[in-house]
């Protein structure tokens, strides 16, 4: 099971450290000698001028007959920009040949940029994978990792973050968190024929400075990955073949400053002079008053509109000539004298008074006796 150790004393994880200082980090904390460490680089790197500065990977290796290894260091993907320089869309040639050992999934990415505005670098992979012994001796899962500062006069202000997989690494099939761990392997795992049992110290540090991934108020800014690993090696009888260093990893280390940018924004306060300046057009305005009296000279021209009410007094002389159809009320009269016409039909009853129809000899008492 791996042991996780506590933090060494004095070391800071917000630092970037050399291959040297890892080396001796790593030796002080393990009783280590670090005599077959190597310390070339044939990698390109930032210039010493650069004010935003990207490395996607700088890989170490020790010289480590015991355990198969040869001495090995560069460095892949690379950017620097110097101030006011502009974007740097990185260098991923890979002269020093990192890639025969460290396998980078997914786009690479390693980009600065120095402006007036603000100085920033980047760097990012979907995830790393270093092979040792035909083995995978270490993987990292994916780094976003990014650095900005921005110069007076709105900062210094600066923000840094480092983005990974649960913010563990795999070592030798091991998942191992942030911080220094113990693990226990055996030579075939390493590799390495002539190793029975091995003792490995991994130091796995995430730095963000500032951290918090939030702008503070300083001029600098860096963040990336340290993961250093050391061993003691053994062989069947339990003697101590080798006690040192192994590998040294610095995965998406970003580090830019304010240098340079603060003079730009200097220069701009003098054009903020003028507006003070415009005070005395402000005085024109109350000028402006006396055209305002006009206006009530505007009122007697209100007072025609009154004089039209007499062209509204013609229409009552209209009235007149309403008064002729009462005139016609004469010929109404006439219907009333119609009620005589109906007279004639009162005689009618007259005819409804008719006799009998017998004759008038007609009776019961004629002829009676002559039976």
């Amino acid at each position: 099971m791996p042991k996780t150790l506590p933090r060494l004393p004095g070391v800071r994880r917000d630092v970037r450290r050399s291959a040297v200082r890892a080396a001796l980090a790593v030796t002080a904390a393990a009783t280590l000698t670090a005599a077959g460490f190597t310390m070339a680089s044939t990698g390109a790197r930032a210039a010493d001028g650069d004010v935003a500065t990207s490395v996607l990977a700088d890989l170490t290796i020790s010289d480590v007959p015991a355990a198969g290894l040869d001495a090995f260091n560069g460095v892949f993907g690379t950017a620097g920009s110097p101030p006011n320089g502009g974007l740097d869309n990185g260098d991923l040639s890979d002269p020093s040949g990192v890639l025969n050992y460290l396998t980078v999934r997914g786009q690479a990415v390693a980009r600065t940029n120095a402006e007036a505005a603000k100085n920033w670098a980047q760097a990012q992979a979907s995830g790393f994978t270093l092979s040792l012994n035909e083995r995978n001796f270490l993987a990292v899962g994916s780094l976003d990792a990014y650095a900005e500062c921005i110069p007076a006069p709105i900062g210094p202000l600066a923000l840094a973050y480092a983005r990974t997989d649960s913010n563990t690494i795999n070592v030798l099939g091991r998942q191992v968190p942030t911080g220094t761990t113990q693990i226990e392997v055996t030579g075939a795992e390493l590799g390495a024929a002539g190793v029975s049992t091995a003792t490995l110290t991994i130091q796995y540090d995430q730095f963000e400075d500032p951290s918090g991934g939030g702008y503070q108020p300083q001029s600098s800014a860096r963040a990336g990955l340290d993961i250093t690993i050391s061993g003691v090696l053994r062989d069947e009888e339990g003697r101590e073949l080798y006690n040192g260093p192994l590998v040294d990893v610095e995965l998406g280390h970003v580090d830019v400053t304010c240098d340079g940018t603060t003079s730009p924004p200097v220069t701009t306060p003098p054009p903020t002079s003028p507006p003070p300046t415009t005070v005395p057009p402000t005085s024109p305005p109350p000028t402006t008053i006396p055209p305002t009296s006009p206006p009530p000279t505007t009122v007697p021209p209100t007072s025609p509109p009154p004089t039209t009410i007499p062209p509204t007094s013609p229409p009552p002389t209209t009235i007149p000539p309403t008064s002729p159809p009462p005139t016609t009320i004469p010929p109404t009269s006439p219907p009333p004298t119609t009620p005589p016409p109906t007279r004639p039909p009162t005689p009618t009853p007259t005819p409804t008074k008719p006799g009998p129809t017998h004759e008038p000899d007609y009776g019961y008492g004629h002829g009676y006796g002559d039976h």
